[in-house]
């Protein structure tokens, strides 16, 4: 009884499950899903473009498209997410696509973006009927497009004068949008001259500038660029101009330049060498060359016929005379200032004199005069002589160059401390007894202006001597030293004149040391650092040294 009622349970359940199992499969629909064109979130949404890494992938963007076989797909960017204006990165059949720092880089600048940090960019992918969704990059870039002059233009003159020689008579400044970036990055700009169409193969360095887009420039500098460039004194010609810049990366050393396009400005110089040279000297046993002369020359002054000269005389006789020759001298007059045509001797002490000679009245004067450099810097305060400053008569300026150690340092006159100057505002100008003038070690050019009492010390690397067997031994003895030729102010010439020499070789060396020679390998006046020995015979000898093409510098021997 008990497994016919068992068997029965077992019949009814499995009616009940065919039942069930019955309407299930009329109710059951089963769907796949849509095919699918979907660009793929990439594992990384913000891009840094390095300038230094230029060919490296800047993206890589994937996707995925069952919809489409054998479908051509276009990129595209674009800096709003409604694609206003969007910008075809390029084309591929893969379904992966990738571009460098260098192409991505240019393809943003050329839509005008002038930012430099988290750029919004919108990538999607294109078939010519699908679109795929859109997704966003935080770009970083870096500036293509070169900064640009502003406020000048091609054509604009300057008439440059001496009377306003330290006036600002152009202000340059340019636009680049990567100051305005909020980005701790330096750039640096050079502005550069040069003759037109000559594309800049013997820049001039106007000046250069950190981080500001503005430079002044007073008319003695822009005369001076004009001058280097090539124009004539006292003519006008035309000034190429343009801007570099230089960004330095950080890890690598690469730099990023950019050149700005060329503007072409019109100058009038003027002439800067006051030339006040006059056809009187003073000549006689006290002298340097006695009485044969040549004489020791006399400069104009500001007022005309009144004449000065600064020489050091020793114990002796001298006179004034012009031009060299004894046809017009002039000597003692009747009086104690008196001078007379024919006169007799003046007599005088060894030292370093200022003598003024006043034609209009026939007098003259003579004073102790040496304005010289004394102090800690230089020689422990007097316990040796001052350094005597020569006077310049392009410039009506006195001038020297010196070598300082670190330490103080004043102006003093003949090597006295009756009037001394020191400056108390380390501003550039004297004061009669002022403060100590502190300085650094190096080679200085020391400029001293007694008509407004400033002063200037411009350092340099290098001060030029003859060194070699035909003079010194190799550097036995100091190397004959040369002076700058203040006549030419824009180029870095030195003289040395009436040097004798012995049968043999020289070099020219800097600062007595070897650090820095030259030589001549060709014989052929064009000078080579570390060069061959020049031969010469026994004579004497003026030279002039040319350092104005640091790249090409020559000398020549008479």
């Amino acid at each position: 009884m008990n497994t016919y009622i068992k068997k029965l349970s077992y019949l009814f359940l499995s009616l009940t499950l065919l039942f069930v199992a019955c309407d299930a499969e009329e109710s059951l629909t089963i769907t796949s899903p849509d095919p699918a064109f979907v660009l793929n979130t990439p594992g990384i949404s913000n891009v840094y473009l390095n300038f230094a890494l230029p060919d490296n992938p800047a993206f890589t963007i994937t996707w995925k498209d069952e919809i489409n076989s054998n479908a051509s797909y276009s990129v595209e960017m674009a800096t709003d997410n409604a694609f206003t204006n969007p910008v075809r990165l390029g084309e591929t059949t893969k379904s992966s696509f990738s571009m460098t720092v260098d192409e991505f880089n240019k393809a943003i600048n050329d839509t005008g973006v002038d930012e430099f940090l988290d750029i919004a960019i919108y990538l999607r992918v294109k078939t010519e009927s699908q679109i795929t969704n859109t997704i966003l990059l935080l770009v970083t870039t870096y500036p293509v497009n070169a900064q640009s002059f502003n406020g000048i233009e091609n054509g604009d003159k300057f008439v440059l004068s001496l009377d306003q020689n330290d006036d600002v008579a152009l202000v340059l400044d340019w636009e680049d949008p990567i100051l305005d970036a909020s980005i701790s990055i330096d750039v640096n700009y050079t502005i550069e001259a040069a003759a037109p169409n000559t594309d800049f193969a013997n820049p001039v360095e106007v000046g250069s500038v950190l981080n500001t887009n503005t430079l002044s420039l007073t008319h003695s500098k822009l005369n001076s660029i004009a001058l280097q460039t090539g124009i004539a004194v006292d003519a006008s010609g035309d000034v190429a101009l343009r801007i570099t810049s230089s960004i330095t990366d950080a890890a690598s050393g690469t730099k990023l330049e950019r050149i700005s396009e060329v503007i072409t400005i019109n100058v009038t110089t003027y002439l800067t060498v006051l030339d006040l040279s006059t056809t009187w000297g003073i000549v006689g046993s006290a002298t340097t060359n006695g009485w044969n002369g040549p004489d020791m020359p006399m400069f104009k002054t500001a007022e005309d016929g009144v004449l000065v000269a600064y020489v050091t005389l020793a114990s002796g006789e001298w006179k004034f005379r012009e031009n060299n020759d004894w046809s017009n001298n002039l000597g003692s007059g009747g009086s104690t200032d008196d001078v007379a045509s024919n006169g007799g001797n003046f007599t005088t002490d060894e030292g370093a004199f200022k003598i003024t000679l006043n034609l209009n009245n026939n007098t003259y004067s003579k004073e102790e005069f040496s304005l010289g450099i004394v102090g800690g810097a230089y020689n422990n305060w007097g316990a040796s002589p001052d350094f005597m400053l020569e006077y310049d008569q392009y410039s009506d300026v006195f001038r020297g160059i010196v070598t300082l150690i670190d330490g103080e340092m004043k102006f003093r006159l003949n090597n006295s401390w009756d009037v001394d100057w020191g400056d108390n505002g380390a501003d550039g100008t004297l004061d009669g007894g002022g403060a100590n003038i502190v300085v650094t070690e190096g080679i200085y050019i020391a400029t001293v202006d007694m008509n407004d009492l400033t002063y200037t010390l411009e350092p340099i690397d290098n001060v030029w001597g003859l060194v070699g067997g035909a003079y010194n031994d190799w550097g036995n003895t100091p190397d004959a030293q040369f002076k700058r030729d203040w006549s030419k102010p824009f180029n870095d010439i030195w003289i040395l004149n009436n040097v004798t020499l012995t049968d043999g070789e020289f070099k020219f060396r800097a600062n007595n040391a070897w650090d820095v020679d030259y030589g001549d390998n060709g014989a052929d006046g064009t000078l080579e650092r570390g060069g061959a020995n020049i031969v010469t015979t026994a004579g004497t000898y003026s030279f002039v040294l040319d350092f104005s093409d640091p790249a090409n510098p020559t000398y020549t021997k008479k």
